[in-house]
């Protein structure tokens, strides 16, 4: 395959996930490394979710004032050309209330959701480029990325009523550092936005839509918007005419797909001929059933008839990799049965705690 980056954008809910699962499955099956990055996949290579980041200055002089973490965060910390990305969740995870200290509050003065565009394009560039840099030394790897090239550039700079040009201009950035990667863009889209927004209350909720907008209703672009989730859907609407304009100047392999017929396979046969690869049909074995636990996380989830229940009360189907590896719908995670009695997790993980890679589960026994 020529295309080492591939690319699924589109307005929230037109499927990037749900069709990112599907292509990452059947590169798998047709015998390619894959690697999806799910759009909160952490830590995220090319994103900014739960990330402190400071210049190597400011790194070097916040170990000096709190020496009793530099090793700490060390261990963790990636380091690119001038700055430094921290994961929050990482940190927490291995100091005990870290929350209750005044080091780790003070690091997450560093957040990088951007407060200021110019401090997050210096940032997001960096990242960008160490995540093009790694993966071109990846030769046999083919990696997915949804959400990242405009699902959350648009929300940045939208969010902070930045002309379009300012946005484009740093997209085309983008695009040129993940240039050798010679990336295939897909993007999904229905001819009116407002279907769009009709599916995405159909099939999350309203309420979903609702805290959206209650929880950016302080930015910039709402400042003279109305007061209720209708200045959400003006803000989709925006959205979408922003990705079709950023579609049309960039310069690499590229596809639209309309969906407003809801045909996913039809969709996702389109994408594989676009990969030149075909499909190939999931092997059908059964999981084991029972209720797996990570004691020292005090975490669990349930499998019965091929569908776990994760520890959030979301029912994931699995689906066959092997007779003792399953593919979790909808994530990049990956369930291996060893023995008669654990499961040990691969993939990549995403935010949730539960999914981080190499955590063992083993079976709970009924007393």
């Amino acid at each position: 395959m020529k295309n080492r980056l591939i690319i699924l954008e589109g307005i929230p809910g037109t499927g990037k996930s749900t069709n990112s699962f599907k292509l990452y499955e059947q590169l798998i099956f047709n015998g390619k490394k894959a690697d999806w990055i799910h759009e909160v996949s952490q830590p995220h290579p090319v994103l900014f979710f739960t990330e402190s980041c400071m210049t190597k200055e400011e790194y070097r002089n916040f170990k000096a004032k709190y020496p009793e973490v530099a090793e700490l965060l060390d261990e963790v910390a990636e380091f690119r050309e001038t700055t430094v990305g921290i994961d929050q969740d990482a940190v927490s995870r291995r100091w005990k209330d870290a929350g209750e200290q005044a080091w780790y509050q003070e690091l997450l003065q560093y957040d990088a959701f951007p407060t200021e565009l110019d401090r997050y394009e210096l940032q997001a560039l960096e990242k960008w480029e160490a995540f093009a840099k790694k993966a071109a030394e990846e030769e046999d790897t083919i990696f997915i990325l949804d959400s990242s090239l405009f699902q959350y550039q648009i929300f940045t700079y939208l969010l902070k009523a930045a002309p379009y040009d300012r946005l484009e201009a740093f997209v085309r950035k983008i695009a040129e550092c993940i240039k050798p990667l010679a990336p295939l863009l897909i993007y999904l889209y229905r001819e009116h936005t407002e279907d769009s927004i009709a599916y995405m209350r159909e099939q999350r909720g309203e309420q979903d839509l609702v805290s959206t907008w209650e929880r950016d209703q302080g930015e910039p672009y709402y400042q003279n918007k109305q007061k209720d989730v209708t200045a959400f859907y003006d803000f989709l609407k925006d959205y979408a005419a922003d990705a079709e304009a950023l579609f049309e100047v960039l310069q690499f392999d590229k596809r639209k797909i309309e969906i407003s017929q809801n045909d996913w396979k039809a969709y996702e046969d389109e994408m594989l001929g676009l990969l030149e690869i075909s499909r190939v049909e999931i092997p059908a074995y059964k999981a084991p059933n029972g209720t797996f636990v990570n004691a020292d996380l005090g975490i669990s989830f349930t499998i019965r008839d091929n569908v776990l229940k994760d520890p959030e009360g979301l029912q994931r189907h699995l689906e066959s990799r092997s007779p003792n590896e399953f593919f979790v719908e909808g994530i990049p995670t990956i369930l291996q049965f060893f023995r008669e009695d654990s499961i040990r997790l691969l993939g990549r993980q995403i935010i949730p705690q539960w999914t981080e890679t190499g955590t063992v589960y083993t079976k709970q026994v009924l007393t």
